[in-house]
């Protein structure tokens, strides 16, 4: 198992909270119905020996075998403020979609394209935006929304 693959599986194996309705939301395509995460953060983590910011959600879980999850990352920079947009590639934005098979295993897909807008200010540690990916033609196109504060624990 690759080592993206391994931090992916731990991160759905921590402890993890529900989050208030609106936090982390998505739809396929045009499709009007929103899906709610039932979990979500934002954190600074040391993946590989760099520092990454990572917003990830989901839905299901371990126990029930349901997990469906998405994942963006940007390169760490500073603690300043910023307000931009990023496609797939641009300061490090990777973005990928898990998910457990009919069989019991995880998988996950990068996507083809993505594109992030994100403010994000890391004293106070709120975090919004939205997003949109293409991942190949099995897999249907999120595109989603966010208001996240920075798990510190």
């Amino acid at each position: 198992m690759d080592s993206k693959l391994e931090r992916l599986l731990a991160a759905t194996k921590q402890k993890l909270y529900p989050v208030p309705p609106g936090t982390f939301r998505w739809r396929f395509n045009t499709e009007p119905a929103w899906i709610e995460a039932t979990t979500a953060s934002l954190q600074r983590i040391r993946f590989n020996g760099r520092d990454f910011w990572a917003w990830n959600a989901s839905t299901g879980s371990n126990n029930t075998g349901d997990i469906f999850l998405y994942d963006f990352t940007l390169d760490y920079i500073d603690e300043n403020i910023f307000d931009k947009t990023f496609n797939l590639g641009e300061q490090g934005l990777t973005f990928t979609h898990c998910y457990m098979t009919s069989d019991g295993h995880f998988k996950c897909i990068d996507a083809l394209s993505a594109k992030v807008s994100i403010k994000l200010d890391p004293k106070d540690g709120i975090s919004t935006g939205d997003f949109e990916a293409t991942f190949s033609p099995e897999f249907e196109s999120p595109n989603g929304v966010f208001n996240l504060t920075r798990q510190t624990s």
